[in-house]
């Protein structure tokens, strides 16, 4: 299966995909989030003509515990699965259909004089085909970031966030702004991850784009994969152990229109349609080293996601 994405990048991108950023008006990760994201099938470069169809689900769980005025911690739990359907697979092709990924975060929040704030996220993790308690398949990510209030409408941070699988550490910079213009209207940012700007109506309807970058990388466990040539056997058919595929990494950019409706509560549905701007899929042996070709980029294709979120009350 010649699917999923680049080491370097493939590891910052799966750090994206659980890393939310804290605020200095101690606003926090959502209680709850839902969501799902549908691709259509596109043609694969290799093997023709074979097409895949990636369908990704989501679910997380933050639990906000209040330790002194201005110190709060933020344990959580993450899963996540791209799931993946084929067409016009030709004989001999392993079908690689379902990647789960389980994260375990704990977010550390100081508010701090002068109107900063200090956030710090550790996050273990687990991600494969079939997820088991193997070294291989353990993650790290981390995140630090300093943000100040400049007003009621200004927030502006900075920071780094950094993460660990497969034997390769990827540090990065990190930069965190929410503008509010005017009443209704925010732009938030949290670069490299994504870009967001939406206007309220009467705190029940938001209208909005939004712009964002995410992935995972994957240890693949499948038997098909590690019985097969070179990577099975004795003597010369263990000989180049640089073709052999030991993790995939899959990433995505997408750009679209954003809409959402508060049901009750402080409890919203949201649906984001539009297009992909980046996609591929990369195979990786155990030195996180790319195989032969290994590398495809996917044809950029339209897509729904929708989700549902507990939102902690703002006021």
């Amino acid at each position: 299966m010649a699917e999923l994405r680049n080491a370097g990048a493939a590891a910052g991108l799966a750090l994206l995909t659980w890393l939310y950023p804290a605020r200095a008006s101690a606003q926090f990760p959502d209680l709850v989030d839902l969501s799902a994201q549908y691709l259509p099938g596109v043609a694969l470069e290799d093997p023709r003509p074979a097409e895949a169809q990636v369908a990704s689900y989501e679910g997380t769980l933050n639990l906000p515990i209040v330790l002194g005025k201005s110190t709060f911690l933020i344990p959580g739990v993450g899963y996540h699965n791209d799931a993946v359907s084929y067409a016009h697979i030709p004989p001999g092709f392993t079908e690689l259909r379902t990647f789960h990924a389980i994260d375990v975060p704990l977010l550390f929040v100081q508010l701090l004089p002068n109107d900063w704030s200090m956030a710090v996220r550790l996050a273990p993790g687990l991600a494969a085909d079939s997820p088991e308690l193997e070294a291989e398949q353990l993650r790290l990510s981390g995140l630090i970031l300093f943000t100040r209030s400049f007003s009621e409408r200004l927030v502006l941070g900075a920071g780094g966030l950094a993460s660990y699988s497969f034997g390769t550490l990827l540090p990065l910079p990190a930069l965190y702004a929410e503008w509010k213009p005017i009443d209704g209207w925010r732009i938030e940012s949290f670069l490299p991850a994504f870009i967001d700007t939406r206007y309220t109506f009467w705190n029940r309807l938001e209208l909005g784009v939004r712009a964002d970058i995410a992935g995972n990388s994957y240890a693949v466990r499948d038997e098909r994969i590690r019985d097969a040539w070179p990577c099975a056997g004795d003597g010369a058919l263990r000989a180049d152990r640089t073709q052999c595929f030991d993790h995939i990494a899959y990433s995505t950019g997408v750009v679209g229109l954003v809409t959402g409706v508060r049901l009750f509560g402080s409890v919203w549905w949201t649906a984001m349609a539009g297009y992909t701007v980046y996609r591929r899929f990369d195979q990786r042996n155990a030195r996180d080293e790319r195989v032969p070709g290994g590398l495809q980029a996917m044809p950029d294709a339209p897509f729904v996601r929708t989700n549902l979120t507990w939102r902690i009350p703002r006021d």
